[in-house]
């Protein structure tokens, strides 16, 4: 249409020529053909000349014009892209913000994420702490479908799947035909009984590690090019940082539930094992001062369970401080800050 509306300027010029063409020939045919005086030819001559020159620069400057003005609104367009996408993840970051749960964020997010890419159901799959399987989630992009919340779908295997072979990959995949993988992978098979035509699979990544996938689906097939790739690799990027925050939480809330329940053991044991030691140096003054076989008969028992009592304590103890230790060592692992110095630490941009 631009192309069109560019080139009418140029066509009106050359048809205007071509009537004034016309004209002219048509009057000379009634005033008796060309007229044959040096001075009067020599005028149309020139007069045609500068009219075609004109014509010609005035159209070569019209279609630069025309080139530009394509070249400005193609840049335009991408800056409009470019802006939604923004605006995307802003939103992404403002939802991941407000909620703990990355699966609600999903949820609410869909519907955006299919202004950006064309997709008929938007899906988001998360590996498991083992690293052996997957949790599917699906959420539908129309207003009418959609879900108040989100609702986990089948659990894949990592082995034999499309998702599995992209998260090992870390690379994103298109799958321009999906009945062409049916045969070879169980959850491209699930896609083609559903109907699906083309599928575009892209890793959740953050800090080296695959967390899972986020997937596009849509009825026609060959519907992804690798721009619409290129669209939702930074939003992929956003959701596998807020995965592995929520994991990162979940360990920090394990770590913090431990360290009060072994705290919580140790102060009771401590508690138990003095009042122990009362009863044991109690009984300890009985025995020594009443010589009755009877009595010194309980004392023993009891002094026998009181012991017992206190080993137990001290396997309790050991048990606390051996959690403490694996918890605290799965925390470092997962580089889970500390302290504020911790935390610098690891955001400070490697150079």
């Amino acid at each position: 249409m631009m192309r069109r509306d560019h080139q009418a300027p140029v066509w009106a010029i050359w048809g205007l020529i071509a009537l004034f063409g016309v004209i002219e020939a048509t009057a000379w045919a009634l005033a008796g053909g060309v007229p044959r005086r040096p001075g009067v030819l020599v005028q149309v001559i020139s007069a045609w000349t500068i009219m075609v020159i004109l014509a010609w620069f005035a159209s070569r400057r019209i279609g630069e014009m025309g080139q530009s003005l394509r070249t400005q609104q193609h840049k335009h367009e991408a800056t409009l892209g470019e802006l939604e996408q923004l605006q995307t993840q802003n939103a992404i970051l403002e939802i991941i913000a407000r909620s703990a749960d990355v699966t609600v964020a999903f949820q609410a997010l869909a519907s955006q994420i299919a202004h950006l890419v064309p997709c008929d159901r938007v899906g988001l799959a998360l590996l498991s702490e083992n690293g052996q399987e997957f949790q599917t989630y699906t959420a539908r992009v129309r207003d009418e479908e959609r879900r108040v919340r989100p609702r986990p779908d089948i659990v894949f295997k990592v082995d034999q799947t499309v998702l599995g072979n992209v998260v090992r990959s870390r690379e994103a995949l298109i799958v321009s035909d999906i009945s062409a993988a049916a045969s070879d992978f169980l959850d491209a098979n699930i896609l083609h009984t559903s109907g699906f035509g083309s599928a575009l699979i892209v890793p959740l990544v953050a800090r080296g590690r695959a967390v899972g996938t986020l997937n596009v689906v849509q009825r026609a097939r060959r519907g992804y090019l690798p721009e619409h790739a290129a669209t939702l690799q930074p939003i992929a990027e956003i959701f596998a940082v807020a995965v592995v925050a929520q994991q990162l939480q979940v360990a920090l809330g394990k770590h913090r539930s431990t360290e009060a329940m072994s705290e919580l053991t140790l102060s009771i044991a401590a508690e138990i094992n003095s009042a122990l030691q009362t009863i044991i140096g109690t009984c300890d003054l009985l025995e020594r001062g009443y010589a009755d076989p009877s009595l010194q008969r309980d004392l023993t028992m009891v002094v026998r369970q009181a012991q017992r009592i206190e080993e137990l304590l001290a396997k309790m103890r050991t048990a606390a401080n051996d959690r403490m230790r694996e918890v605290e060592a799965a925390v470092s692992q997962s580089s889970i800050p500390t302290s504020p110095e911790d935390f610098d630490d690891s955001v400070t941009p490697q150079i």
